[in-house]
C-alpha cells in the first residue's frame, strides 16, 4: 500500500490515527469509570430496595400467619411492588431482583416467585455478598428476628455495561469520520497558500525570475519563500551577466570584423591577378563572413532575451514579410508569400523581421536547391513557413530549437542558432511555436507554425454612422 503523497493527506492520515487512538483510550477509561459507578449505583439501589422490602415482607408474612391474606389478598403490600426498579437503556429486563425473608434461625419464611425455596446464602451476614450469578444484600430488623436477602442478577449489570459500550461505539462510528473530514478540510484550507506558492515557483523560468509573493504563508514557510527569492535573484544576476557578456562581446566584435573585411577587399584589389594569393584571400573572406553572421546571430539572440520588445507602433505582418523576402531573395525565385489579410501586431518590427528572416533563411539554406520556401499568413494571426526537408527525422526535430544544434545536413554553412533565436523571441513574447513534419520520403516538408494571437491588435470599434436629418 503506497503512502499518501500530498501534505494534506499525510497530515489527515496522522490526525485520523491519533484521533482513533485517543478515542479508543478514552472509551476504555470511560468504560472503567462507568463500570465502577454502575456497581456503586446498583449496590446503593440494592441496599435501598432491601430496606424498603423488609417491613413489607414482614407485614405480608404476619397476615399470612393469621389467615387474613388468604381472605383478603388485596391487603398484601408486596403485590404491587415493582422489582424492576431500574431498567436497561437499550432493552427491558423486569424482575431482575429476587428476595427471601428469613427468621433468626435462617429458615425461609417468604420469597418472591422467582426465588428458590432453599436459602440463597447459607449463613446470614448483614451487608453485601457476591455469588456466582448474583450480587446479594442482607438487611435485618433491629431485634434480629427477621432478615431479608435481596439478590440482583449479575447479567443485568453486565447488560447495562454492554448497552453503554454500544452507545459509545455508535458515537465513535459517527463522530470519528466527521472529525477526520473536518480536520482534513481545515488542513487543505490552511495549505492553499503553500499550493499557490508551489505553482508560482513552477511558473518561473529564464525570462520570469520575479520574486514570489508570500501568499499569506505560515511562519514555517516564510524562510523557504525568502530563500527561494534569494535563489531567483542570484539566478537573475547570473543570467543577466551572461546575456550582457554575449551582447557586449558580439557588439565589440562587429567593428574589428568590419575593418578586417574592408582591409581584405583592398588587399584583393592590390594583388591584382595573383590567383594563388586571391584564392587564399577568398578563403579568409569566407571565414570572416561566417564569423560576422555568427556575431549577428548572437546579437539577435541577446536582443530576443531583452525585457521590452514593443515600441507602441503597430507592425503589419505582410509588410515586414515582403521586406524580409526582398532582402533574402532579391530575384524572387525561392520565397513565396501567401498573405491573406494578415493583421497588425503589438510587436516591434525589428523583432518580427528577425523571426521571419531566421525561418526563411533556414528554409533556403537546408531545403534542396531551387525548391521553394513558402510563407503563409492569414487573418487568424497564424504564420506558417514550409520547406522541403527529406533528410530530417522526428528525433532531430525535437532538438532543433536548442542553441548550436543543427539538422542532419551539417555541411551547410551556419551556427545552429536560427531556430534558437526564434524560440527565444517566442518565449519572451508568449508566441506559440510548433515544428512538425508533413508527408514522407522526398516530398517530406518541415512546417514551422507561429501563433501571434497573444500580440494581435484588437480591432478598433467602428464609428457610428451619422443619423439622417
Amino acid at each position: 500500500m503506497s503512502r499518501p503523497s500530498t501534505l494534506a493527506a499525510r497530515l489527515g492520515t496522522r490526525i485520523a490515527i491519533s484521533l482513533l487512538i485517543a478515542w479508543v483510550l478514552a472509551t476504555l477509561v470511560s468504560l472503567a469509570v462507568l463500570m465502577r459507578e454502575l456497581n456503586y449505583s446498583y449496590d446503593k439501589t440494592l441496599r435501598e430496595t432491601a430496606q424498603r422490602l423488609l417491613p413489607l415482607a414482614i407485614s405480608d408474612y404476619q397476615l399470612h400467619q393469621v389467615g387474613l391474606l388468604e381472605l383478603r389478598p388485596d391487603l398484601s403490600l408486596l403485590q404491587n411492588f415493582d422489582l424492576g426498579i431500574t431498567h436497561r437503556l437499550l432493552s427491558d429486563q423486569p424482575e431482575y431482583l429476587l428476595y427471601q425473608l428469613r427468621d433468626w434461625r435462617g429458615k425461609v419464611l417468604l420469597s418472591s416467585h422467582n426465588a428458590p425455596m432453599s436459602p440463597m446464602l447459607p449463613a446470614i451476614q448483614p451487608g453485601f455478598a457476591s455469588l456466582e450469578h448474583f450480587r446479594l444484600y442482607t438487611a435485618s430488623t433491629p431485634d434480629g428476628l427477621y432478615h431479608i436477602q435481596v439478590a440482583e442478577s449479575v447479567k443485568h449489570r453486565y447488560g447495562a455495561l454492554v448497552d453503554s459500550l454500544i452507545l459509545f461505539l455508535l458515537v465513535f462510528v459517527l463522530a470519528l469520520p466527521v472529525s477526520v473530514l473536518l480536520v482534513y478540510t481545515a488542513v487543505r484550507k490552511q495549505l492553499v497558500p503553500v499550493t499557490m506558492f508551489t505553482k508560482a515557483i513552477a511558473r518561473r523560468h529564464g525570462h520570469n525570475l520575479k520574486p514570489i509573493d508570500p501568499f499569506d504563508l505560515p511562519d514555517d514557510f516564510l524562510e523557504v519563500q525568502q530563500a527561494t527569492n534569494d535563489l531567483l535573484e542570484r539566478l537573475r544576476s547570473a543570467l543577466n551577466s551572461e546575456r550582457e557578456f554575449a551582447a557586449n562581446a558580439a557588439h565589440e566584435l562587429r567593428t574589428p570584423l568590419a575593418v578586417a573585411s574592408v582591409q581584405l577587399q583592398r588587399l584583393q584589389q592590390e594583388l591584382g591577378g595573383d590567383s594563388e594569393q586571391r584564392t587564399r584571400l577568398s578563403t579568409v573572406s569566407l571565414s570572416l563572413q561566417r564569423l560576422t553572421r555568427l556575431v549577428d546571430k548572437l546579437l539577435q539572440l541577446a536582443r530576443a532575451e531583452s525585457a521590452s520588445l514593443y515600441s507602441g507602433t503597430p507592425t503589419p505582418i505582410d509588410r515586414v514579410a515582403q521586406m524580409v523576402a526582398r532582402e533574402l531573395d532579391p530575384t524572387e525565385q525561392r520565397i513565396e508569400l501567401l498573405l491573406r489579410g494578415a493583421p497588425s501586431l503589438q510587436l516591434d518590427p525589428d523583432a518580427l523581421a528577425v523571426i521571419l528572416s531566421n525561418l526563411l533563411e533556414n528554409g533556403m539554406k537546408y531545403a534542396p536547391s531551387e525548391s521553394p520556401v513558402i510563407l503563409r499568413a492569414g487573418q487568424d494571426a497564424q504564420v506558417h513557413v514550409e520547406n522541403l526537408a527529406p533528410n530530417l527525422d522526428a528525433e532531430s526535430l525535437e532538438t532543433l530549437q536548442q542553441r548550436f544544434v543543427r539538422g542532419s545536413e551539417r555541411n551547410k554553412p551556419g551556427a545552429g542558432l536560427g531556430l534558437a533565436i526564434v524560440a527565444a523571441f517566442c518565449q519572451q513574447l508568449g508566441i506559440k511555436l510548433k515544428l512538425e513534419l508533413i508527408g514522407t520520403g522526398r516530398g517530406q516538408r518541415l512546417r514551422v507554425s507561429l501563433d501571434f494571437s497573444a500580440v494581435t491588435l484588437a480591432p478598433e470599434p467602428a464609428l457610428p454612422s451619422p443619423k439622417s436629418v
